[in-house]
């Protein structure tokens, strides 16, 4: 058995600016009530774990409509399942984008909707084989053993038990507990047979490298005295973004235990950046399949679903991100322990903070970088998160408890387990 699928992707499609009132009608109703409303209402359907609407106004040579989804199984069957439950939802964001055909077509609308479904260059998933009813589930299994201690600590029977009776009186409970059936067993996060082929593809391609290195060093030479030439001379922002843009910002943050974060940014123009940025989404993507596979991405605890994609026909970097905290502290982590991965990537886009040699300075000049992001990210016009209350140490914290309830463990384990309720 493999891991439990997941996808991470975008549907963008043109909009004439004909369409957009009406368009902003429909996507104002859903951000509203982004899990219950009566067009698209993600809360209906237990696949989806985030999801958003961006509306790039702004490009050229028209706007985008941007729906980011973040859900179990393939993309096709995500857009099948919506377009199920919410085809009249679909047809009010989607009616005036060119050859749209409507759901009363179910077949054309889903190879419509298949047409202009964008997959990320690099993308990372916190939660690895967690599907949206295991992450409810095993919350669930968290609050019914916390319920359950707190019952046996009110009427007195915990006074002088060893941890190791306390641990047989949860695992007696949770088997006395019909709807608790299925937390007898732990389906592992990613099998075996998953990681062997990431690291096979990540093995493969640091071999394919290094056999075809005599042909490349001549050209990465030329690469690199090229590339340092446009450092030194392509445009940085100067100043701070604008004081009602951040506002704006603002405004839409801190809801939730979670945020949202969005940009499209233009990549800088030429052959040699944008094959260095998508050898460098390659890169990142491939290392994130084998290392970031624990709830971290590096030494970043807090994204649950991020990813980069180039749309626009290639003129335009989207990010989007769905992660703890505040925004402040998620551009701290960037700048302290993700600085060179971020640089790599975002020097390749416009007004990017100084850079040397692809990955240095960049995001390491905070100031900069800060204000960079904020005058760069753009407003997410709705977005839904499954799980508002979870963060990703929460989701990672009871898949723990969940894999340690029946294992063989020893005292230091057992206490450790313990220390998790």
């Amino acid at each position: 058995m493999l891991t439990v699928r997941q996808a991470v992707f975008t549907v963008v499609a043109p909009i004439p600016h004909s369409g957009l009132a009406a368009l902003r009608e429909a996507v104002a109703t859903i951000r509203h009530d982004p899990a219950g409303n009566e067009l698209l209402p993600f809360g209906r359907f237990d696949i989806v774990h985030f999801a958003s609407l961006i509306l790039a106004e702004d490009l050229e040579p028209s706007p985008l409509l941007i729906l980011e989804l973040n859900a179990d199984g393939t993309a096709p069957s995500c857009l099948a399942a919506l377009l199920a439950g919410a085809g009249p939802g679909l047809d009010a964001l989607f009616a005036s984008s060119e050859g749209y055909p409507g759901h009363a077509d179910l077949p054309a609308a889903k190879a419509w909707l298949e047409q202009h479904i964008v997959r990320p260059g690099a993308y990372h998933i916190g939660a690895t084989g967690r599907t949206h009813d295991r992450i409810r589930d095993e919350t669930r299994l968290h609050e019914a053993i916390q319920a359950f201690l707190d019952a046996e600590e009110k009427a007195g029977r915990l006074v002088g038990v060893t941890p190791a009776t306390l641990r047989a009186g949860v695992q007696d409970f949770v088997r006395g507990d019909p709807s608790l059936a299925w937390a007898r067993t732990s389906p592992p996060r990613q099998t075996s047979v998953a990681r062997a082929m990431h690291w096979a593809r990540f093995v493969g391609a640091i071999v394919a490298v290094l056999v075809l290195l005599p042909i490349l060093l001549p050209v990465l030479f030329v690469a690199v005295v090229l590339l340092r030439l446009k450092e030194r001379t392509d445009k940085v922002q100067v100043g701070q973004p604008d004081d009602a843009h951040v506002r704006r910002l603002q405004d839409e943050e801190d809801f939730a235990a979670q945020n949202h974060l969005s940009s499209v940014i233009p990549i800088k123009p030429g052959v040699l950046r944008m094959v260095v940025l998508r050898g460098v989404l390659l890169a990142i993507n491939l290392v994130a399949r084998v290392l970031a596979v624990n709830g971290r991405l590096g030494d970043i605890p807090s994204i649950h679903f991020a990813h980069w994609s180039m749309i626009n026909d290639n003129r335009h970097l989207l990010f989007v991100s769905n992660f703890d905290g505040s925004w402040e502290s998620y551009l701290g982590d960037f700048i302290d322990k993700a600085s060179y991965g971020l640089t790599a990537v975002w020097s390749n886009t416009v007004d990017f903070p100084r850079t040397r040699f692809l990955a240095f300075d960049g995001a390491a000049d905070g100031p900069r970088f800060r204000a960079w992001a904020r005058a760069k990210q753009c407003s997410t016009n709705a977005w839904y998160t499954a799980y508002p209350a979870a963060t990703m140490a929460t989701i990672d914290n009871n898949t723990s408890i969940r894999e340690g309830l029946f294992a063989t463990l020893d005292g230091e384990g057992t206490a450790a387990w313990l220390a998790r309720l």
